[in-house]
């Protein structure tokens, strides 16, 4: 099974932002909680619409070749907004202190986290089949 896929990536950021709450509110508390709850949320609605733009950017960039370099500029632009727009609502949670600020940035990594953990067990995965000689060549890659 192949978990660098973006639904298993979608499914695992939910998970791991999970596991961040509860540990936060068990941990720390509810306000730090509700730090890491917002943050994540932010994150991982924020990776859902960064696939959702590039998936219809390359789409219409296949079905209009002509047109490519218009595509990649539309692209670029929204990825500007969304960012500026991430930035400002984190900016006015900060600001007003409806958060805990430690907390916020732990939910704001959530998206590293899941990637970091995903690409350490497909490590975990390749160095596994090196070590079995009945999945691959007989010859070490190291």
């Amino acid at each position: 099974m192949d978990l660098l896929t973006p639904r298993h990536l979608k499914i695992a950021n939910w998970v791991v932002l999970s596991i961040l709450v509860v540990g936060g509110y068990v941990g720390v508390g509810r306000e730090f909680a509700l730090g890491v709850l917002v943050g994540g949320l932010l994150v991982v609605v924020n990776f859902h619409l960064l696939h959702r733009f590039l998936k219809g950017t390359l789409e219409r960039a296949q079905i209009d070749g002509e047109n490519k370099g218009q595509a990649q500029a539309f692209f670029a632009a929204k990825q500007l907004l969304r960012f500026f727009g991430l930035l400002f609502i984190v900016y006015f949670l900060v600001r007003h202190g409806w958060v805990n600020v430690i907390g916020l940035v732990l939910g704001l990594s959530t998206v590293v986290l899941t990637l970091t953990l995903l690409g350490i067990n497909e490590m975990i995965k390749l160095k596994n089949k090196e070590a079995n000689p009945s999945h691959g060549t007989s010859h070490p890659l190291s």
